[in-house]
């Protein structure tokens, strides 16, 4: 018979902790920008917060919206900007043609090419030699440029980002900017449909749609990041967040409670990119204290949550789904009412799932184990009426649909 540890898979190498910085810095400044978005009422507000936003954040000491003019020099005309580095944009010009200098920085290529464009950094790159040495007067030293789409042949303009380090860019952050440069672009045609038809609340809702849409999309993505440090728990966010999902909705709950649960679900494992990986993946059981630098998965994942602006308290219902309604749970130690509710259904999704999957020192124990397990705690460490409604789905099989990928 083969040993375990002969067939476990090489332990993926763990996340940069300057990586990790750059992922929040970027989805903090995505957050603060996107409730900017929902609440502008005019095009200059909506640009200024936005860039205010931006800048806000991190490193990034300058973010400015330009508009593609059509007129003889092809001429890039600032919409709005933000930052320490402001006075940055009054000491230049920027055009999209590629005939003039002007027109070969990252601006220019984002609208001629209507593709993301990042500059490493400002003092080596030749593409940025015309602004080299006002980057270098005002501190920037790498800067990332994002299309702002309006439908036409080119896009309505650009989205420049500038921050103070040098590759202060992941492949991550462009798909979060991406994202932002395009609700930029629908907020702005949002605004001058909304002044032509009187219809502010209307447009509003489809803009609040179009962003929780793309952070949704924003968290899944950081679930994959988690997942592919941990093999053997691929999908397991994913499954949680389903379970979650399900027993929310069979407690009645506002389709916008159930979406505020579904992204806690997804991130709730987000602390364990602060755990070596040769832990999670390990074909034994754990030391204590192994066990224990597991268990700081929940205040790891806490502290990278906590500080980005959420509509809901995603941070919370992440540092309780391993709370116990009579205390025994952890980090905190938290009993009865002290547990949210959204706490207490991660708990009961995250021990269905866990057991009913296979782990690196264990085989699955089935869909039967689990509910045995959650039955046998209903009312002493698990909350009996999320038990009642999970044992509802078990019946109707929604569960074991779920746990197949059906």
């Amino acid at each position: 018979m083969s040993n375990l540890k002969d067939i476990a898979p090489s332990p993926a190498p763990s996340i940069p902790a300057f990586d990790l910085q750059k992922q929040r810095w970027a989805l903090s400044a995505f957050a603060e920008a996107a409730a900017a978005l929902a609440r502008a009422e005019s095009t200059n507000l909506l640009i200024q917060e936005v860039c205010s936003a931006i800048a806000a954040q991190g490193p990034y000491v300058l973010a400015w919206v330009g508009k593609a003019e059509d007129d003889e020099n092809k001429t890039v005309r600032f919409l709005g900007a933000a930052g320490e580095a402001i006075a940055y944009t009054n000491e230049i010009q920027v055009s999209w043609s590629d005939q003039q200098a002007s027109g070969l920085g990252p601006a220019g290529v984002v609208i001629r090419t209507g593709q993301s464009c990042i500059i490493e950094d400002t003092q080596t790159d030749d593409n940025f030699l015309a602004w080299r040495k006002l980057s270098e007067k005002f501190g920037i030293r790498s800067a990332l440029g994002a299309p702002i789409p309006d439908g036409g042949d080119h896009p309505f303009g650009v989205l420049l980002v500038y921050s103070k380090i040098p590759s202060a860019f992941a492949p991550t952050d462009v798909i979060l900017f991406e994202s932002l440069a395009k609700e930029i672009g629908f907020g702005l045609r949002a605004i001058e449909r909304q002044h032509q038809l009187d219809d502010q609340i209307h447009e509003k809702e489809l803009i609040q749609e179009r962003l929780a849409t793309s952070l949704r999309a924003t968290i899944e993505a950081m679930s994959r990041t988690m997942e592919w440090r941990d093999p053997y728990t691929a999908g397991h966010q994913k499954r949680v967040a389903e379970i979650s999902m399900a027993i929310a909705r069979q407690l009645h709950w506002s389709e916008e409670r159930v979406q505020a649960l579904y992204m806690a679900a997804m991130v709730h494992d987000i602390g364990k990119m602060s755990v070596p990986s040769e832990i999670l993946t390990k074909p034994s059981r754990l030391t204590s204290i192994e066990m224990q630098l597991v268990q700081g998965h929940v205040d790891s994942g806490y502290q990278i949550l906590k500080d980005i602006p959420f509509p809901w308290p995603i941070a919370d219902m992440v540092r309780q789904h391993h709370e116990r309604l009579d205390g025994s749970g952890y980090p905190q130690g938290l009993k009865g009412d002290e547990i949210s509710i959204e706490g207490r259904i991660l708990a009961v999704a995250d021990t269905i799932e866990a057991m009913s999957s296979h782990r690196p020192y264990r085989p699955g124990l089935g869909l039967d184990a689990a509910m045995k397990e959650i039955r046998a705690e209903a009312g002493s460490k698990l909350d009996a009426s999320v038990v009642d409604a999970a044992f509802v789905l078990e019946g109707e099989q929604v569960l074991q649909k779920i746990l197949e990928g059906k």
